[in-house]
């Protein structure tokens, strides 16, 4: 099997061939093991995935829950399991859901007071909950609990059979197809995924213009990728051409990290910066200031530093004064001499500080790396662009990296098939992973889903 291109149905014939598998596959006891002690949580998390604990079962005042899909394991702060779906009351429910050892221990974690858990629909727990016990969320809206006592827990005996059920149907045409099919299958989806963007990409120009377009694009992808919706509607909210030469004021201020006055520990360096900012922020406040209800949703979790939301935010900032010089470069022809320009960005205070409040790193670092400038040329220069040489060019990037949300949707549909790791590390192949858990992993239970069935056609396209 190859990783390049050669020999390729053209983009147009494999977006065609990505329609029609959207629009076929849219047409259509064991005996218990009781353990003497609470496991740990990883392992009760696993058991959940694997199908070892008996999911289905009474609540303690909704009724009976059904696990229609019992979610992704999450890699990141947050929820146990995420994009879960429950049919609770006759009524299906798709959101997240928590695994602890007791109900206290949702008090006990912070979650009833963390708005990252507003959005579980199910708290199991494997000790019965205290009576009367409620567990609730930030919005003080009331979770469904489910008790899983000892006898439904971990079936050693089972373990084979359940840990395959568990498995997604489509892996075993997946694992019958050739290398070379599903090759195919990947540019076919990575195609029509880039058709996607760039129809939007063309609505947006037509709304905002080309510069603003751009500009809400370049910010989302410096946003990625936890805080990309929060960088695009900053970019909405600060419009590029109402920065002029207050970009830095207006973006930090629009984005809530301005304040007026530093922490005691914040150097001079800091504070003669921050003052300057802020001095200009003031005359502007009441046109940007967003109240506090409309505040942008920054996630904070935890990150690398050099990631900080607003590092990121300088970025862009630091961006707007080159960006007439920029935008011409955005085509594939154009690549070279837009990662040239965008790699030499600079700024005295943020080359070498993740915050506002921090002390100076030891040593800088670049403001725009390597791989912010892939990412935007994955995510919008590629797609954005119609030519051929776009589209080689785009099958021929390769990322350094497999995130981890691909990573385990590559692990789920491929398993161990070493001969497709190398197409994997390519971009297209990443971005073609997504729109895949896009149009049939998220949107269907995959008991009803006719995604496996038409895979088995494909093999033989």
């Amino acid at each position: 099997m190859t990783d390049c291109s050669m020999n390729t149905p053209s983009r147009p014939h494999l977006v065609e061939q990505y329609r029609e598998l959207l629009a076929e596959v849219y047409a259509g006891g064991a005996a218990a093991n009781v353990a003497p002690e609470l496991p740990p949580e990883l392992q009760v998390q696993s058991w959940w995935f694997t199908g070892l604990l008996k999911r289905d079962g009474t609540t303690q005042r909704h009724g009976f829950v059904r696990i229609l899909d019992p979610g992704r394991w999450n890699r990141c702060p947050g929820p146990d399991f995420t994009h879960a779906e429950i049919e609770l009351g006759g009524k299906r429910m798709r959101g997240d859901i928590e695994i602890d050892p007791s109900a206290q221990a949702w008090e006990q974690h912070g979650h009833g007071a963390n708005p990252a858990f507003n959005k579980v629909i199910l708290h199991v727990v494997l000790t019965p909950p205290p009576a009367g016990w409620f567990t609730r969320n930030s919005l003080h809206q009331d979770i469904p609990i489910l008790y899983i006592p000892p006898e439904n827990w971990y079936a050693p005996e089972q373990y084979a059979r359940q840990a395959e059920d568990a498995l997604p149907r489509c892996r075993q045409p997946l694992a019958e197809m050739p290398a070379e099919r599903i090759q195919r299958l990947l540019q076919a989806a990575a195609a029509y995924r880039a058709e996607l963007k760039r129809k939007h990409f063309r609505q947006r120009v037509q709304a905002a213009g080309e510069y603003q377009a751009w500009y809400e694009a370049w910010a989302a992808t410096l946003g990625y990728s936890a805080n990309k919706e929060a960088m695009h509607m900053l970019a909405l909210r600060a419009p590029i051409q109402e920065l002029g030469r207050q970009a830095e004021a207006i973006l930090l201020g629009t984005a809530g990290f301005l304040l007026p006055i530093l922490p005691d520990k914040a150097e001079a360096e800091a504070r003669q910066y921050h003052r300057r900012i802020w001095d200009t922020w003031w005359l502007l406040r009441e046109q940007f200031e967003l109240a506090e209800e409309r505040a942008l949703p920054w996630c904070k979790a935890p990150a690398r530093p050099l990631n900080h939301p607003q590092r990121r935010v300088a970025a862009l900032a630091a961006t707007v004064p080159h960006w007439h010089r920029i935008v011409p470069h955005l085509n594939a022809a154009g690549t070279a001499e837009l990662t040239k320009q965008l790699s030499s960005i600079t700024h005295p205070f943020w080359d070498s500080h993740y915050t506002l409040g921090s002390a100076a790193m030891k040593q800088g670092a670049a403001l725009i790396g390597q791989s912010r400038i892939t990412d935007f040329l994955v995510n919008h220069v590629y797609p954005y662009d119609e030519s051929e040489h776009s589209w080689q060019s785009y099958l021929a990037l390769k990322q350094p990296d497999l995130p981890g949300s691909i990573k385990y949707t590559a692990e789920l549909l491929f398993g161990l098939r070493k001969e497709l790791r190398p197409t994997l590390r390519h971009a297209y192949a990443q971005q073609a992973l997504l729109q895949i858990d896009s149009d049939f992993c998220t949107k269907n239970i995959c008991l009803d889903c006719a995604f496996p069935v038409q895979l088995c056609q494909w093999a033989h396209y």
